[in-house]
């Protein structure tokens, strides 16, 4: 038996060194849990499928990727950004190809339909505000108005404008109103731009630049509680075993000068818990910590409704106010491996760094290979 992972992996290439460690980790951490069971992992670009039963890939054998050439697996796993673009460009054509999955009764998960729902976050506020209105930041398509900015920054001085679909923290403008101005604060790469004090139209001037090549929306700003003078978010993993959904937290702590905590623009990982005994004492850390688990637990049933035995992960973005409210502020349908899973591949990870390791990564993974060996045994059982 066989689980498939699409991945943007080219013939010839090295997926060892060409994927992501979120990818290298999952394709070789599941196919050691699941190889007692029979199950094997098969990696293949989907841009390589052309209509036939089979396609030239890699097999998972320990530590390596050994080029090989197989049948399609009816189960795959779908962790790769920008899949739909390979298909366009290098493949049979995206509607062929959704089409030709339907017919052949391969199974993809993440579902597209999902994951173009998610990666659109004003289609993410409007099936947000269906669960609890409260719960997710006012957010709007940006019109280019300069009524629309104002309408933003009189509730709270603090705007985000930010393209439509998730970009690693990058082309994100942050607008704060202060008595002399407008100041726009720009965010690409790991750098950042600050240009104050400006007009609402400079302002919009300097956004329609970068947002002529994107859709961009805006969304109201959250004055984030702050750890040693730095804004954090708390990111929840949410996976499905295939019986029941678990939650794993991490805090991403933000460079002292930024307004952003992703990782990709220099934000560090911290154990939430640890953060949140020093910030509010232990018992009233617990218990928000735990609010913060609710809440995800109730956002992953409300996805799961609509996509009923479809979902495996879900990736959540929350922002404390200072009153310790909870905002959840983005949605990932292919969120990383929590913790250190994403930023270092396993065959270079450090002993001392274990405890993380077994904190974050494994349970993710053990929860994820959990869900598709009954995936795959169905199908398998069905054929």
């Amino acid at each position: 038996m066989k689980l498939g992972m699409l991945c943007n992996c080219s013939k010839g290439g090295d997926p060892k060194e060409q994927l992501s460690p979120s990818l290298v980790n999952r394709a070789v951490m599941i196919d050691e849990l699941l190889a007692p069971a029979g199950i094997r992992m098969f990696l293949f670009s989907p841009e390589n499928v052309d209509g036939s039963n089979s396609v030239q890939g890699y097999r998972v054998d320990g530590h390596d990727f050994v080029p090989d050439h197989q049948p399609i697996p009816k189960v795959n796993a779908n962790w790769t950004y920008g899949t739909r673009r390979l298909i366009n460009e290098g493949g049979m054509g995206y509607k062929r190809f959704k089409r030709w999955v339907r017919e052949n009764r391969i199974e993809i998960f993440v579902p597209y339909e999902f994951s173009e729902l998610v990666s659109n976050k004003q289609k993410t506020y409007d099936a947000l505000r269906e669960y609890d209105e409260s719960l997710h930041p006012h957010t709007e398509d940006l019109s280019g108005s300069a009524a629309q900015v104002r309408s933003f920054l009189e509730r709270n001085d603090l705007a985000f404008v930010k393209p439509r679909a998730g970009n690693k923290g990058n082309k994100i403008f942050v607008m704060r109103q202060a008595p002399e101005g407008i100041s726009l604060k720009y965010y690409e790469d790991g750098s950042q731009r600050l240009l104050s004090p400006l007009t609402i139209d400079a302002a919009l001037g300097v956004i329609d630049i970068a947002a002529s090549q994107k859709r961009y929306v805006i969304q109201q700003g959250i004055e984030s509680l702050r750890y040693e003078g730095a804004v954090f978010d708390v990111r929840v993993v949410m996976v499905n075993d295939g019986e029941s959904w678990h939650s794993i937290l991490e805090t991403r702590l933000a460079p002292r000068d930024s307004d952003l905590s992703n990782v990709f623009q220099g934000g560090s990982i911290q154990v939430t818990e640890d953060l949140f005994a020093e910030l509010f004492g232990e018992d009233e850390g617990l218990a928000l910590g735990q609010a913060v688990r609710d809440a995800s637990h109730g956002v992953a049933r409300h996805f799961e409704a609509r996509f009923p035995g479809q979902l495996m992960e879900l990736g959540f973005d929350f922002v404390l106010d200072e009153s310790r409210g909870i905002h959840l502020v983005e949605v990932n349908a292919k969120p990383g491996v929590a913790g250190f899973g994403s930023e270092n591949k396993i065959f270079d990870w450090k002993a001392e760094d274990d405890a993380y390791y077994e904190k974050w990564v494994r349970p993710q993974v053990k929860h994820l290979a959990a869900f598709f060996r009954d995936k795959v045994e169905r199908a398998a059982a069905a054929a």
